[in-house]
């Protein structure tokens, strides 16, 4: 089974984290998660996760460390 590469960012401001809700129609509408996406062919995860961030909100960002990593089945593909 292939494994789908994909970034999430964690933005703290105070106590606040930023958290996005998936669109109607989507896989797993309305569900709340850590904006991010798929990482495309030749790009880093920071280049993902910016450009990324720059396409959903409009925002320019300066990437931090590395947090974690983790691997979720879904049963019909990886991420």
């Amino acid at each position: 089974m292939n494994i789908t590469r994909v970034t999430a960012a964690v933005l703290k401001k105070g106590d606040r984290y930023l958290i996005a809700q998936r669109k109607k129609g989507a896989h797993l509408e309305f569900m709340w998660e850590f904006p991010g996406g798929k990482i495309e062919v030749g790009e880093s995860p920071e280049e993902c996760l910016a450009r990324e961030l720059k396409e959903e909100f409009e925002i320019e960002v300066s990437i931090g460390s590395f947090i974690h990593e983790s691997l979720f089945d879904y049963g019909h593909k990886q991420i």
